[in-house]
């Protein structure tokens, strides 16, 4: 198949990642990958990538310019699937690895980590949600969760039908518990925990992941004298950083910032925190399973689907409950804790990558011929 995927940036967060390995994943499997970003990056072999011109300024021109460009620059070539990451308004196949901003944004303001006025750039974000979600704007929808699925399904009217739902999957190669043997004690060293156990916390957009309610939980006291280790990068970083630095929270709580060795921290962990308030799917979920680190989540955590029945007492019904936050920490930290993290590689095992791509393979075959 001809396949051309659209999306502004090729680095940053979970969506971009999963662009770059699906793309090199599908072209190491005989498809013609072409890949269409107003930054573009080399990628493996097999994948072109196509430079879309972006006019200069703020965040808006720069999101209108590449969502009314990209569409025309892939309209020149014949594509047997044109799939959108996001914010373009007409595709194939909208995925959707972010959930709608609608539903974000009613999140965001209903826990009052943002004021409800809503200027120029999200009022634009909705506009092209309603057009990619219109029946012009796309064939067929593929979500990460049901989670999401329900709200596209919800804020859109896009039938059931039209949605298909594909989980994430993950190296479990490289993120593999007899790693914590061969990068644990070295990672430990390096922060300097000593003895203590460590709970990580990673990703970006630290108040949508509930970083902050973890700061809240130490403040009150570190749960089974662990450390909290924040990593990733956010606008507020240098903020967590600050209150890190002051008591309470200094000696409790280490804000390391953006890393590219995430599987050698986990490899030092010994619970993964993904409280969040709004997650599609948290990939970081998965990876911490594969390393064999148990992770204390939120029910809106899309990846807790996978938990359905097993490990329960590690869902956090609601996050900003922090209490119940300590509580899902402390029972990670409690007994059994070498059966929970055999449970957590075992559910992982279900979800490598390479069924991940046959999944989507499977379904842009579908697509294709019409589906």
């Amino acid at each position: 198949m001809r396949i051309a995927f659209m999306h502004r940036s090729l680095s940053g967060g979970g969506t971009e990642a999963d662009l770059r390995r699906m793309a090199e994943g599908l072209a190491a499997r005989g498809h013609a990958m072409h890949v269409f970003a107003a930054r573009p990056e080399t990628l493996g072999a097999g994948v072109q990538v196509h430079r879309v011109p972006m006019v200069r300024g703020n965040r808006w021109s720069r999101l209108v310019s590449f969502a009314l460009l990209a569409p025309r620059l892939v309209e020149r070539e014949r594509w047997d699937v044109v799939v959108g990451f996001g914010r373009t308004p007409c595709q194939d196949v909208v995925r959707v690895g972010g959930g709608t901003h609608k539903s974000y944004l009613a999140t965001m303001e209903a826990s009052g980590r943002r004021r409800r006025g809503r200027g120029p750039y999200h009022r634009t974000i909705l506009w092209l949600e309603r057009r990619m979600f219109a029946p012009s704007g796309h064939r067929r929808v593929l979500a990460v969760s049901e989670r999401v699925a329900r709200e596209v399904s919800r804020d859109y009217g896009v039938p059931g039908t039209q949605i298909r739902v594909v989980y994430n999957g993950v190296d479990l190669v490289r993120f593999h518990p007899g790693r914590r043997e061969t990068h644990g004690a070295r990672v430990r060293a390096e922060l300097g925990v000593g003895t203590r156990p460590v709970c990580i916390a990673i990703g970006s957009g630290f108040v949508r992941k509930g970083f902050d309610l973890l700061l809240d939980c130490w403040r009150a006291g570190a749960p089974g004298d662990a450390v909290l280790v924040i990593v990733g990068d956010d606008e507020r970083l240098a903020a967590f950083r600050r209150q890190a630095a002051e008591p309470p929270l200094a000696g409790r709580v280490l804000v390391l910032g953006p890393r590219l060795d995430v599987d050698a921290l986990l490899a030092g962990a010994d619970v993964a925190c993904v409280p969040s308030r709004q997650e599609a799917f948290g990939n970081v979920v998965l990876e911490a399973a594969a390393a064999g680190v148990p992770v204390v989540m939120s029910a809106a955590v899309g990846a807790a689907e996978l938990w359905a029945g097993e490990q329960s007492d590690l869902i956090v019904e609601s996050p900003v409950e922090v209490d119940g936050v300590r509580a899902a920490i402390l029972r990670a930290l409690g007994p059994g804790r070498e059966a929970r993290r055999r449970a957590f590689r075992t559910v992982a095992e279900r979800h490598p990558w390479s069924r991940h791509l046959d999944d989507i393979e499977t379904f842009f075959t579908e697509v294709a011929a019409g589906g």
